[in-house]
């Protein structure tokens, strides 16, 4: 099995005070970096009198894309602290921003590193981590009479519906753990009496 991959449950807000100035930290749930990028701007433009909005985010299978930046902060004091919370937290899929109202006090180097990751920190707190699954996606003909026992059989098991085609046969999309996959194959099998096969459209980390 590869590395355990989290992302969050919802998205959140939270507030710090350090030193008068104001840290509003939120979290975003961003599949691309084009959508990360997106959240980026419409928070700049929302909060463009403040201090600086500094963020980071992982997205990708594994997190590997990833990005940061500080806004105006020292280099390294803003961006990589939020960004060491999402990698230390083996988050994907997750974009935190940190927008500073400046109190008038300088906080130093080592002040803004605690600063903006005690902020992301909180905000991922608040944001309820969830484990991420590798999931097969399936495509499932079977016989119209059939269809009640089978989203029976699939809701008592927790698999996922995704939509349905109304064809020669009705066709089920949904979604497997990869690791249940061979006892669905089983159910399946039995229930069209193996007339029927399925096919696998690929897998993908929900």
């Amino acid at each position: 099995m590869g590395a355990r991959i989290f992302t969050i449950s919802r998205e959140a807000e939270v507030t710090l005070e350090v030193k008068r100035s104001h840290f509003i930290a939120r979290s975003f749930k961003c599949a691309t970096p084009e959508a990360a990028l997106a959240a980026v701007k419409r928070t700049r433009q929302i909060y463009q009198d403040a201090s600086h909005n500094c963020w980071a985010y992982r997205a990708g299978v594994s997190g590997e894309q990833a990005r940061y930046n500080d806004d105006g902060e020292p280099q390294g004091t803003a961006g990589p602290p939020i960004l060491e919370v999402l990698k230390k937290n083996q988050m994907t899929n997750t974009l935190i921003i940190v927008t500073r109202y400046f109190g008038g006090i300088k906080l130093g180097a080592g002040g803004l590193v605690r600063a903006y990751g005690e902020a992301a920190k909180k905000a991922l707190k608040d944001s309820r981590p969830k484990e991420m699954k590798l999931m097969r996606e399936i495509r499932a003909p079977l016989p119209y009479g059939l269809l009640a026992l089978f989203e029976n059989h699939l809701s008592r098991e927790g698999f996922e519906i995704i939509a349905k085609d109304f064809e020669e046969n009705v066709v089920v999309h949904l979604r497997v753990p990869v690791e249940r996959e061979m006892a669905f194959l089983s159910f399946y099998t039995n229930l069209v009496s193996g007339k029927l096969v399925y096919t696998v459209l690929g897998e993908r980390y929900v």
